[in-house]
């Protein structure tokens, strides 16, 4: 266990070793950037006494998944362990103060076959993911839905935990796929035995519950592109469910006025994350099922949106989360402040610092950091001792002397405006001019942050400048600066990339002869409108699902969602309207202005994707093609729109990074 003092003294004799040895740092390999963490997840216990983490090792290339649970009372004594294997592993939890839960994927079954399912006659890979419970020895392993056949043998996900379920410490309520039914299911589970029984039943489109003191009060339903969602509720005492909301799913998979991030403890009433008629900004809000009106406003900024809420297990609020550059709480109780501000003091206030988990008593928290040069680590916080201890790093590997330094630059735009964007410098970078690339967001309606990218360290590992201005029509900053992209993909928002380029190129630090432009979604559609826009500029591109023909794109959702529907009514005003608008979609259509890129073009895509239709990299492939353009077109078999594989992610950026390499 490395505490605070001894992590800076090792800190401090680092640099003497490395001046010793006279080596410079070594920027990471996209293997290390890629390579499973070695520390996955850590929990508390409800009443704080005891700290499990989940851990992988690899020693002569077999790798071994364990998990090691620790008395707060002495830390440093050997931990208890609970051996897993080779199989996967993603977090920990804890279902009461003596039994643990594990988070494991298996790849294969016992003779070695892998799960999957065969479609026609191709067979599909599908991992069984499964939750194990363990005593606070490791031992005595439990797999959840044990002797519930049907939901083991047809449920490829049964890992859902719904509610904790405080006040019953013996059950989990968790959420499974009812095969009898076709449709998922809410179950009591006990963690001792695994045995569960059935408690409330979806219907087809049900995507999961939302409980307080284990009753069912909200359900989300979606649509089967996951575009648009209906919100149901069922106050206290009432059998029917009754519609609240049908909202569009935003670029995060959340519903925009009406996200709820949290129970309270008033019976029946939630925590939503609401952008109000009237306000700027986006706010942490009460509502009430039983008369289906929103109450008072817990946590608000006039320059900020709110994100979500962290809820204790008493169902209490701790703190409301927005983000500056960096992440930022307001919270509940305000003696925590000082000491999330102190704690990020003694991390130099280079991290974004998560309230992680805390016990019942607020006593003990524990925090995860990340940070451009910190791809992760859980710090536990002692409030009455007021001390810091690192309790594992998720990939130690990646020293941060290692890691290129990202930096906040304030831009002036062309038109007076003032818009953020982050420029990351690799590491061992003369004080010569360097090659870029700029790196819009998707969305568009997000935004980028201080914090760790593993695609931007892939790109400054091979010597590159990365820039990712927050363009206007960004998210994150209020309901106006959103709304100054609407109909503006061609114009405004593009010049806003423009500028934040051309001011790191006037500062002498980019070569304008060594540029690149490189994005994903709305982000690939602007890496594509950038070399439309600039032929001059950019000497390779790259755009990664991203729409090519707004017209097609637009089309695309009036069919696949309806054009009554959210998701159809929010693109038409964002892009602009078919009709009325035809020049100007035709105009901000890269694939109908081809014959203007003079830069190599690569576009990549899922054949699988359902959020941007593959045709549309086919589109500006041909189009090309036909204008007689450099383009390459690399479709990747099986991916949707996001959550893939990681060797998929290996391809892409292996595939981005070599591409851009030839030209810049």
């Amino acid at each position: 266990m490395l505490t605070r003092r001894a992590m800076l003294a090792a800190a401090a004799m680092a640099p003497v070793a490395a001046q010793a040895s006279g080596a410079a740092p070594v920027p990471p390999t996209l293997e290390e950037l890629l390579r499973e963490p070695s520390v996955h997840d850590a929990a508390i216990s409800p009443d704080g006494e005891q700290l499990a983490i989940l851990r992988t090792q690899v020693k002569d290339g077999r790798k071994n998944a364990f998990v090691t649970l620790s008395r707060m009372a002495d830390l440093s004594a050997q931990p208890a362990a609970a051996v897993i294997g080779e199989q996967t592993v993603s977090h920990v939890e804890w279902a009461n103060n003596e039994r643990l839960l594990i988070w494991i994927t298996f790849h294969k079954d016992d003779k070695g076959q892998p799960y999957g399912l065969w479609f026609y006659d191709t067979f599909v890979p599908i991992p069984v993911k499964r939750v194990v419970s363990v005593d606070l020895k490791g031992q005595d392993p439990v797999v959840m839905f044990t002797g519930s056949r049907s939901v083991l043998r047809r449920g490829f996900d049964a890992s859902r935990v719904v509610d904790y379920l405080k006040d019953d410490p013996r059950r989990v309520l968790m959420q499974a796929w009812n095969d009898s039914r076709g449709a998922y299911g809410l179950f009591q589970v006990d963690v001792y035995t695994g045995a569960a029984e059935l408690v409330e039943q979806g219907v087809a489109a049900t995507d999961f519950w939302l409980t307080q003191g284990g009753v069912p009060m909200l359900r989300m339903d979606s649509n089967s592109r996951g575009t648009i969602g209906w919100v149901y509720g069922r106050a206290p005492g009432e059998k029917d469910w009754k519609l609240i909301r049908k909202s569009r799913f935003n670029e995060v998979k959340k519903l925009p006025d009406f996200d709820v991030v949290g129970p309270t403890p008033d019976a029946g009433v939630f925590l939503v994350c609401q952008r109000m008629e009237g306000r700027d900004t986006s706010v942490i809000r009460t509502f009430d099922l039983a008369n289906l009106k929103f109450g008072d406003i817990v946590a608000e900024r006039p320059d900020r949106d709110f994100d979500t809420a962290f809820v204790d297990e008493n169902l209490r609020l701790v703190g409301s989360a927005y983000w500056d550059d960096r992440l930022n709480y307001q919270f509940a109780d305000p003696a925590l402040a000082p000491h999330f501000r102190a704690v990020n003091a003694a991390l130099k206030n280079t991290c974004n610092v998560e309230l992680y988990d805390i016990d019942l008593a607020h006593r003990r928290m524990l925090l995860r950091a990340t940070g451009p040069q910190e791809p992760g680590a859980f710090q536990l916080y002692d409030r009455e001792k007021r001390s810091l201890e690192y309790v594992g790093h998720c990939k130690p590997w990646l020293t941060p002397e290692r890691l290129a330094k990202t930096e906040a630059l304030q831009v002036r735009t062309r038109d007076g405006a003032q818009i953020t964007a982050y420029l990351t410098t690799p590491i061992n970078a003369g004080k010569g001019a360097l090659p870029m690339v700029v790196m819009p967001h998707g969305g568009p309606e997000i935004r980028n942050y201080l914090d760790y990218d593993t695609t931007v360290q892939a790109l400054a590992a091979r010597g590159w400048l990365v820039l990712q201005p927050n363009f206007r029509g960004s998210g994150g900053y209020g309901r106006a600066f959103a709304e100054l992209g609407k109909r503006q993909w061609a114009d405004r928002m593009q010049e806003d990339v423009e500028d934040a380029v051309a001011q790191v190129v006037a500062s002498g630090r980019a070569d304008p002869r060594r540029l690149a432009i490189f994005g994903a979604s709305y982000g690939g559609y602007s890496a594509l409108m950038g070399a439309v826009r600039r032929p001059d500029l950019y000497k390779a591109v790259v755009s990664v699902a991203g729409d090519a023909d707004l017209i097609e794109s637009l089309a695309f959702s009036r069919r696949e969602d309806g054009i009554d529907s959210p998701t159809y009514a929010y693109w038409r005003a964002s892009m602009g309207d078919p009709k009325a608008d035809e020049a100007l979609l035709v105009r901000a259509s890269p694939a109908r202005r081809a014959a203007e890129i003079q830069a190599p073009v690569l576009l990549i895509h899922g054949q699988a994707d359902t959020i941007v239709d593959p045709r549309q990299s086919k589109l500006m492939a041909k189009a090309l093609q036909a204008a007689g353009k450099t383009c390459e077109l690399v479709e990747l078999k099986g991916e949707g729109h996001r959550n893939w594989s990681d060797e998929t992610w290996r391809t892409v950026l292996q595939t981005t990074t070599d591409f851009i390499a030839k030209y810049v």
